[in-house]
């Protein structure tokens, strides 16, 4: 298990939690760039294709669909380890 202290900012926005089922597949970009997208709701379908996988899912400006495209994302790109996540937004 790894426990990350850091400190926050008024820059920061959101909270991932995740198991490492989601971080070992999925780099910190990528999950902030979905995240983003998921709660500004910019568009209305997140469509991510890199490294052979491909994945569509509905977004519907939510935490919940959030965690729930990186789950499924996670799944997409092979994970072989059990995948929560939780996003905790700060802002709104």
């Amino acid at each position: 298990m790894t426990v990350m202290v850091t400190k926050r900012t008024e820059d920061d926005e959101f909270l991932i939690l995740a198991s490492d089922g989601m971080w070992d597949v999925i780099s910190n970009e990528v999950t902030c760039k979905v995240v983003n997208k998921c709660l500004d709701g910019s568009i209305g379908r997140i469509s991510i294709y890199e490294e052979d996988h491909y994945h569509d899912h509905v977004q519907s400006h939510s935490r919940s669909e959030a965690a729930a495209v990186l789950a499924d994302l996670a799944m997409a790109r092979g994970s072989k380890d059990n995948i929560s996540v939780i996003v905790v937004p700060y802002k709104k």
